[in-house]
């Protein structure tokens, strides 16, 4: 009995045995595998690391807030600048040009003698008008003092006065043709041109002179008819010339046509020029800039923000830009009012924004 008992100890104690190595065998496996899937903390930190190194690095980009400020709507053309009045002096008679009495840029009155012609006939014909017409005078009004005591009847009376009154209008026929041989100026300006000198023959087909007004200068200038209902007379306008130094003047719309042509479907602008100075001159090449309409304290940014849809790129929390959608107003050559989209003081993509995504980081940086 005994020994049974020790048998069956034994067997108790061996079975124990393989128990305990058959778990540190399975404790072993577990902690190799453990190991295999980088649950420890340096492995984890490593991973991390390597995920940042392929993220893409920020963007550079230039930006400038959005702010307030004045923007108008300008109609861009170009004009030679004309005088209102100018003309091409004719004589109204053939003589020889006898005396001249202004050279060119010559400024003249209205009236002013200019040139005298020969007039020595005509000088003759006058004063024998001249010496018909007194006697006829006196002679009339003493027919009226005798018809007055009846001493003269009323049909020699009317003789006298026919006589008198054909003789006045031969007086005034050799007045007007002495008086074309004074060459006067029809209105004040300044001598822009003399055709012909003292000797030559003027004959009414030959122009002596050329005179012109330089204070009131204007230009004709013409629009095409989609820009008519933005203008009206009373406009501002700024001219530009390259001709003179600091050469910029202002203007107003004097006229505007009522037709359209319907050859080339533009219609006439007559502008005013604001010049004192009588800078600039008839022929003059100016640039026009008529302003349409005008906005004042109103949101605007550089048109170079803008991408192709007419959206921009605003930066927020100094990292991170993000697509704005825009409702636009007025533009000029620089810049674009901002009806809805942004707010004054937003900070808006200027340089760097042409390739970029919605929500792409940014790193700003200083042009």
């Amino acid at each position: 009995m005994r020994q049974m008992r020790s048998s069956l100890s034994g067997m108790k104690l061996h079975r124990l045995f393989l128990l305990v190595i058959f778990a540190a065998f399975v404790a072993s496996g577990c902690g190799d595998a453990s190991s295999g899937t980088g649950d420890s903390p340096d492995e984890g930190k490593k991973g991390e690391a390597e995920a940042d190194s392929t993220a893409p690095p920020p963007v550079p980009v230039n930006v400038i807030s959005a702010s307030l400020g004045t923007i108008s709507d300008v109609i861009l053309t170009t004009a030679t600048v004309e005088a209102d009045r100018d003309a091409r002096i004719f004589p109204r008679t053939t003589a020889m040009i006898e005396n001249i009495l202004v050279q060119e840029g010559d400024h003249v009155k209205q009236g002013q003698t200019l040139a005298v012609l020969e007039h020595a006939e005509e000088e003759v014909a006058l004063a024998r008008a001249e010496a018909i017409r007194q006697a006829r005078k006196q002679e009339f009004d003493r027919s009226v003092a005798l018809l007055e005591g009846e001493l003269i009847s009323e049909v020699d009376h009317e003789g006298k006065e026919r006589e008198y009154i054909m003789a006045q209008a031969d007086w005034e026929s050799a007045k007007v043709s002495y008086d074309k041989t004074t060459i006067k100026a029809p209105f004040s300006g300044t001598i822009t041109e003399r055709h012909l000198n003292v000797g030559n023959m003027a004959r009414t087909g030959d122009a002596l002179f050329t005179l012109v007004d330089l204070n009131t200068l204007l230009i004709y200038t013409y629009l095409p008819e989609m820009e008519w209902a933005h203008v009206s007379a009373g406009q501002d306008v700024v001219l530009e010339t390259d001709t003179l130094p600091d050469g910029e003047f202002g203007g107003k719309i004097f006229r505007v046509s009522p037709i359209i042509n319907p050859q080339n479907g533009t219609f006439k602008v007559t502008i005013r020029i604001n010049d004192p100075g009588w800078r600039l001159k008839p022929g003059m090449f100016v640039r026009v800039k008529i302003l349409a309409d005008q906005h004042m304290d109103v949101l605007l940014i550089p048109k170079i923000a803008l991408l192709d849809d007419n959206n921009v790129f605003t930066v927020v929390d100094d990292s991170l830009a993000v697509r704005a959608e825009l409702s636009l107003g007025l533009q000029d050559a620089d810049f674009v009012e901002i009806e809805e989209g942004l707010n004054p003081g937003d900070r808006i993509v200027i340089a760097g924004h042409r390739s970029m995504k919605d929500s792409t980081r940014v790193k700003i940086v200083t042009p």
